[in-house]
């Protein structure tokens, strides 16, 4: 069991989790698992008759609410070769899943007890008490459109907005979006290394912007504990 309180006045009677299960930790390592694997099979052996297989387990990374994993490129690939309506059955299917595990990893984590002082601030209500007017609306239109849906995704989260609603929303706007991009690639004939390569350039450009961040952060850790080491003496 979690512990949790009811927060009052809050949209669905928000939960706020005063520890984060167990779930959080395992099911994010998973998804990013399986996005790694999944990328360098698909690298391998792209056009086998596992690729739909493929295509599903890369879309459950590819879909989370923080991924790295670009999914356009992706699909626009598989349009060159693969049937469209599979391949957007494929992709819809792993997003179903990555929204599933999504609200079992995110609702907690942004409604954990020490991290919720977000909730506080003027940008983030107004967004909410607009969210709350067009929920079910605003994600269709956010998942469909170019218009980036990650921040609805958490605002889902963040109010406790019910899975079922928002997975049928996931669903009905992501298949006619996934669609799209594979009969963009069928298409146009865009060279598979082209999209390959803009794949890999997220993937450096994540790198790139991450790593020295990571960094800086894991340095100033030291330092922290470098202080108070020199302050308390060491332990006898």
């Amino acid at each position: 069991m979690n512990d949790s309180t009811v927060v009052p006045d809050t949209p669905f009677a928000v939960k706020e989790y005063e520890r984060l299960p167990a779930q959080v930790w395992w099911l994010g390592g998973t998804m990013i698992l399986i996005g790694l694997v999944t990328f360098v099979l698909m690298s391998l052996d792209l056009e086998q008759r596992g690729s739909y297989l493929y295509l599903f387990f890369y879309s459950i990374p590819a879909n989370t609410a923080i991924s790295v994993f670009p999914h356009e490129p992706i699909l626009i690939l598989y349009g060159t070769f693969a049937n469209l309506w599979i391949t957007a059955l494929a992709a819809t299917g792993g997003t179903i899943v990555a929204g599933w595990l999504d609200h079992r990893v995110f609702v907690p984590v942004l409604n954990y007890s020490k991290l919720t002082s977000y909730k506080h601030n003027r940008f983030y209500t107004k967004m909410r008490d607009f969210f709350m007017r067009w929920p079910f609306a605003t994600l269709l239109v956010t998942g469909f459109t170019p218009i980036p849906f990650w921040p609805f995704k958490l605002l889902v989260f963040s109010i406790h907005y019910p899975l079922w609603k928002y997975v049928t929303a996931l669903v009905l706007a992501r298949f006619p979006r996934y669609w799209l991009l594979a009969w963009a690639g069928a298409i146009f004939e865009i060279p598979a290394w082209v999209l390959i390569g803009m794949v890999l350039a997220i993937f450096v450009t994540y790198a790139i912007r991450g790593i020295p961040e990571l960094w800086a952060r894991i340095k100033e850790r030291r330092a922290r504990k470098g202080e108070v080491y020199r302050v308390s003496g060491p332990e006898e």
